[in-house]
């Protein structure tokens, strides 16, 4: 008898059957652009972080949307965020699925839909800032002030 591998179920990843978080995390102050994006759960606080590491501006979690229930919870969370992805695709910032497309360029419906369908961070005992800033941000010094004018 010959063995005939089968094909895994698609979505049967034990990832996927874990808590998930939908994200929305701005860059700047005032938000220059907003991230939309998914992680576990549990691992929102280390998602921050790396975000905050990688970026020169100050990052804010501005708000999460919770999947915890159902058989698959992070991907309802990974549907959703597609979803949202198509909705703000106008203001999206790089072309979709290269490096950085979960980027959105701050708009009032992006900052309404986030006010109305999202929870505050500090409602799951998540941090809004990792980092404090001067204030106001220090300006560019001079040198690199006149090399913009040349």
């Amino acid at each position: 008898m010959e063995f005939t591998p089968t094909k895994p179920e698609k979505f049967s990843s034990p990832w996927y059957s874990k808590q998930g978080l939908l994200y929305f995390i701005a860059a700047g102050r005032p938000p220059v652009a907003i991230k939309i994006g998914v992680t576990q759960a549990d691992g929102m606080k280390r998602r921050l972080k790396a975000i905050q590491s990688a970026n020169h501006e100050p990052v804010e979690l501005l708000g999460v949307i919770r999947f915890d229930s159902g058989e698959k919870p992070l991907l309802q969370a990974e549907r959703t965020e597609r979803e949202l992805h198509k909705r703000f695709a106008s203001s999206q910032r790089l072309i979709d699925l290269s490096v950085g497309y979960e980027w959105f360029t701050t708009s009032q419906e992006l900052l309404d839909y986030i006010a109305t369908h999202a929870a505050p961070p500090e409602d799951l005992g998540l941090p809004r800032l990792l980092t404090q800033t001067r204030d106001p941000l220090p300006d560019a010094p001079d040198e690199v002030s006149s090399l913009k004018e040349t």
